[in-house]
């Protein structure tokens, strides 16, 4: 199995950061299975290594929860002031397609979708193979919406 980035988006399709979602669970099982065939041994934390969220992460977790609470005008807001700030980083993108998608917008959500790969793609280095997928069943959902262009 390839191994997610935990600032990689959740496979779940969650729309938050892996680390944000489906992670704690993951260690866990990874955890108790590892328990029935090693001996007990603390984790190691490397030096500096930080769990927490950081204005990043809560900047883009804001917009998945203004999009969850139909507030679409503030999570654009959101949106622009994650690109304005970070835009280096792939979030940007992601929650602009989110966005478009909420509001019905399938041809702009299917280009943000794609724009994602695409950014992925450019930094592969940073990024799992299955990390992808989301966004590939995104992009083939959409497509297949009687709202999308021809």
């Amino acid at each position: 199995m390839a191994k997610i980035g935990r600032n990689q988006p959740c496979p779940c399709g969650s729309g938050k950061k892996y680390k944000h979602c489906c992670l704690s669970n993951d260690q866990a099982s990874r955890a108790k299975a590892a328990s029935h065939t090693q001996p007990h041994r603390p984790p190691a934390t490397p030096p500096g290594f930080f769990f927490g969220e950081d204005d990043l992460d809560k900047l883009s977790n804001s917009v998945v929860d203004l999009i969850n609470d139909g507030r679409l005008e503030e999570a654009e807001a959101a949106c622009q002031e994650l690109k304005e700030q970070y835009p280096e980083v792939i979030d940007w993108i992601h929650r602009t397609a989110m966005l478009h998608e909420a509001r019905g917008e399938i041809d702009q959500a299917v280009a943000h979708y794609e724009r994602t790969l695409q950014y992925m793609d450019a930094h592969a280095e940073d990024f799992e193979e299955l990390s992808r997928e989301p966004f590939r069943d995104a992009i083939k959902r959409l497509r297949r919406s009687p709202n999308v262009a021809s």
